[in-house]
């Protein structure tokens, strides 16, 4: 057992590229070692931007041997009259490389047929690694390539050096005209050669030469040095994990410079004064105790601790040029008031027929209206602390209003926290500058979102016209592709709604935002003949309901990350939309009874009962079968306990007491076994007949208005599916 080293060197490679890069070569190799039946014990990946590498220990010095078994032709084809081999034997065994003598009869689900068997030997490592590493660097995927020699090999970067050691020994092979050696790099341009003598010593061999590796190293370097670095100023370092993951692979020796800046910036907003240094600069901003900006930054460089002074002065020179602008872009937006930037919005396109921005805030705005209205005389707004609906549909105006700002234009990502400071600064109600900042919310899968129900509802409304809309205009995520983050806008919808419980009809949402969005732009002229299609009542049906799915499958993708099973949020799927909380509620209960020993024998008889009425078409409803047609005790005996399990389950359900609801249908298991042990639904009587449908049909309704249990499936629950 050896260990054995691959590093690619490359030219400088993007930080984004790199993570996914290590997973690829460590997934790719492991499982190529598998199939060529070599053992090893370990791999693991390092990399930086100028280098990808995977060291495997205790790798065999051959594959395994075995004994390679091939069927062939049937016994027909085996020998001829006189016992000689046919040719399509002889034939069979050349194609197998064995004797033709060798052949054996064997039986097979086909029948008896030939079957060769040859022993095939171990290969020596170093030839396995020769022959798979070429096609191997071909297989790692990036989300761009580049090609820049005659072989036309595509990859991140251009290769620059490739080192392949099995021990000791250099591993022959050749790569866009790159050969294979024992050499590394390190450090600066251009990079002098270092030798590699073993690879279990790689890592400390370039750590020497001021090259940590290992990205867990160097991120634990990094994050040391920079509390370090600020450690005299008495503040500490914003250290967001995102710029930390970023700047450790941007780097192999990452160096803090702490550097300053003058005290009048401060009085920019801090989100301004943090995305400058951060998404621009790849600065880490430096906070006081009390959570205010201090008037430093630190840089990170990539190097030794030479000329640190000179790289201070370079940054403190870029930034403040970037601070500058800031500051006057900042002064500029000062000089109107924010409401007085809404007429601008005409002149911003929210998409190719789409219209403008100002037609989105109008539509927006009226929704926000719409959706208020709707919910009101279910929830207690004003206790749940919304005090009155202008409040929402002021937020709802003002929160595309920065679009217009010169702010927002040089600055995209201070997109709703620059309305909200604007807001502050005109002398709004706090809490609609609050709303406006937090109207895009949630950012992210476990970003918060909005704080008050009044926010939320503006929000709300702002997401369901964007789906509405570019559904509208078939711009349908599809497979992985979503270049509008749909799926984003579609989960923060279905989050806000059970977060902040509230009971809003989703379908009837979804239809209302597309209607309106098609009333606003066919009264438009101009708009009729680009986009036509959209006035067809037909496809706004289609739309509107195509949109419902879309969130279904973002409610299905919550629920199964909150641990419930695909068939337990099929259950609640009907109707589930027009109530959320509620579905929450009952999915949660269906999960909670499921590990009663007999629920799933309850559900399998449900499901049977389901069946029987689809296949019979009968659609009685709720009718109430006559007691005076039943002409067997199980018939009656289901029936008594059914309407005392009914009425008792549907008081449960009115009082949201879901499991309580389902364990007393459970408990109808006796006399739904009995009934379906002794009684025949399809009597031959129609009468009778029908009266057994009716009494099946009363059941299936007392489950469904919990859920629908006869989507369970026996077993194990299964996960929702990715």
């Amino acid at each position: 057992m050896k260990s054995f080293l691959l590093e690619i060197g490359t030219e400088h490679m993007p930080a984004r590229f790199i993570p996914s890069a290590l997973a690829q070569l460590q997934k790719l190799l492991e499982d190529r070692l598998k199939a060529e039946r070599l053992a090893f014990a370990s791999a693991k990946t390092y990399g930086t931007p100028r280098r990808l590498a995977i060291l495997v220990k205790g790798l065999a010095e051959k594959s395994e041997a075995f004994e390679k078994v091939a069927l062939g032709p049937g016994e027909k084809a085996w020998k001829d009259a006189q016992g000689n081999l046919t040719p399509a034997a002889q034939g069979f065994a050349r194609a197998q490389g064995v004797a033709p003598e060798s052949l054996k009869l064997v039986d097979s689900p086909k029948g008896r047929v030939l079957e060769a068997r040859r022993a095939i030997p171990g290969e020596a490592t170093t030839a396995v690694l020769a022959r798979v590493l070429p096609e191997l660097l071909g297989q790692l995927q990036f989300p761009k390539g580049l090609e820049w020699e005659p072989t036309k090999f595509r990859f991140g970067r251009p290769l620059r050096n490739l080192v392949a050691l099995f021990g000791k020994r250099v591993v022959n092979f050749q790569v866009a005209g790159v050969k294979a050696g024992s050499k590394s790099f390190g450090l600066g341009l251009p990079a002098k050669a270092v030798p590699i003598s073993d690879p279990d010593k790689y890592v400390s061999i370039l750590r020497d030469k001021c090259v940590l590796v290992d990205p867990v190293e160097r991120k634990e370097a990094l994050s040391k040095a920079l509390d370090q670095c600020v450690k005299k100023t008495g503040a500490s370092i914003d250290k967001d994990e995102a710029l930390l993951e970023e700047t450790v692979f941007l780097t192999e020796h990452p160096v803090p410079v702490l550097g300053r800046f003058k005290d009048e910036y401060l009085t920019l907003p801090k989100e301004l004064l943090s995305i400058v240094q951060k998404k621009q600069l790849k600065f880490f901003p430096v906070v006081n105790r009390d959570g205010s900006l201090y008037a430093g930054f630190v840089g990170v460089r990539d190097g030794v601790s030479e000329g640190q002074a000179l790289i201070q002065e370079g940054y403190q020179r870029v930034l403040t040029a970037r601070f500058s602008d800031a500051h006057f872009f900042h002064g500029r937006d000062l000089e109107t008031k924010l409401e007085a930037k809404l007429e601008r919005l005409g002149k911003v396109s929210f998409g190719k027929g789409l219209g403008s921005m100002h037609d989105k805030m109008e539509r927006v705005v009226a929704l926000t209206k719409a959706l208020v209205e709707h919910v009101s005389p279910i929830m207690d707004l004003q206790h749940l602390g919304i005090e009155d609906q202008e409040r929402a549909e002021r937020i709802a105006k003002l929160a595309y209003a920065d679009l217009a700002t010169d702010v927002v234009r040089e600055f995209p990502e201070l997109q709703g926290s620059a309305g909200g400071h604007y807001a502050e600064k005109d002398g709004e109600d706090a809490r609609v500058s609050v709303g406006v900042s937090e109207f895009y919310a949630p950012a992210g899968a476990k970003a918060p979102v909005p704080g008050r129900l009044d926010a939320c509802f503006a929000s709300l409304a702002g997401k369901l016209d964007t789906l509405a809309a570019l559904f509208l205009a078939n711009e349908k995520p599809s497979g992985s592709e979503d270049p509008f983050a749909l799926r984003r806008q579609g989960t923060g919808v279905v989050r806000i709604v059970l977060e902040k419980q509230i009971p809003l009809d989703l379908e009837w949402a979804a239809a209302e935002a597309t209607a309106r969005f098609a009333a606003q732009r066919g009264a438009n002229p101009a708009d009729r003949g680009e986009v036509s299609r959209l006035w067809d009542e037909a496809y706004l049906k289609k739309t509107a309901s195509e949109l419902s799915a879309f969130l279904w499958q973002r409610v299905e993708t919550l629920f199964g990350e909150s641990g419930y099973a695909a068939d337990e949020i099929r259950s609640v799927q009907a109707g589930g939309l027009r109530d959320l909380p509620r579905t929450a509620l009952r999915v949660a209960a269906v999960h909670a009874l499921r590990s009663d020993p007999d629920f799933e024998a309850v559900a399998s008889a449900f499901k049977r009962a389901a069946n029987i009425l689809k296949q019979a078409k009968f659609d009685g409803g709720t009718a109430q079968p006559a007691s005076e047609l039943f002409a067997a005790d199980a018939e009656r005996a289901l029936w008594e306990v059914l309407r005392v399990a009914e009425s008792d389950a549907g008081d449960k359900a009115k009082a949201l007491k879901f499991e309580a609801a389902l364990r007393e249908l459970v408990e109808l298991k006796p006399a739904v076994d009995k009934f379906f042990e002794d009684v025949m639904v399809m009597d031959e009587n129609p009468q009778v007949r029908q009266n057994r449908l009716a009494l099946l049909s009363r059941l299936v309704h007392a489950c469904k208005a919990v859920a629908d249990i006869s989507h369970i499936q026996a077993g194990a629950p299964k996960p929702v599916p990715a």
